[in-house]
């Protein structure tokens, strides 16, 4: 099989899940602004040994935010699955492929990201984690698009989850 990128298929490549979080009536999205890639991003992160995707992205804004966000209801593909042997989990809204740079931490890997659509009410105390983060806020879909230095993923999500 090939790979997605060139001279990429050496790469190790890492488990990760990021919150889109949009506030309940979807005109502001939560971002944070990145230490280390020193761009506005959701926040997102590895997903931990044991971890379900969604909780890791869910733990992830938490984390990074103070926010408390839940996957926003996804009914298209619905399973009616209610047993404890068998659970339906909500699905990514998408799935990339991120090629990290190298670090002082780590060289050049691969994000494989899951993307969950998430939803938090904009007037919940935000508490930056500064370790990782210079900021944290909600943005309106012009100002995101107009005005944060971001990737255009970011954008392209807003554009299309935002009023």
């Amino acid at each position: 099989m090939k790979a997605i990128f060139k001279n990429t298929k050496d790469h190790k490549k890492h488990f990760t899940a990021t919150g889109y979080t949009v506030n309940k009536n979807r005109t502001k999205m939560l971002l944070i602004h990145h230490k280390g890639l020193n761009k506005w991003l959701p926040p997102g992160g590895h997903i931990e040994d044991n971890e379900v995707p969604h909780e890791a992205a869910i733990r992830e804004v938490y984390e990074e935010t103070g926010v408390m966000a839940i996957p926003i209801k996804d009914d298209e593909n619905d399973l009616a699955l209610k047993g404890i042997k068998e659970a339906q989990i909500p699905r990514p809204y998408a799935l990339m492929y991120q090629i990290i740079p190298k670090s002082k931490k780590d060289v050049e890997h691969i994000h494989l990201d899951m993307v969950f659509a998430l939803e938090a009410d904009d007037s919940d105390k935000i508490t930056a984690q500064y370790k990782e983060v210079h900021d944290v806020r909600w943005v309106t879909r012009k100002s995101l698009i107009d005005e944060y230095d971001t990737f255009d993923s970011v954008r392209s999500f807003a554009r299309s989850m935002l009023k």
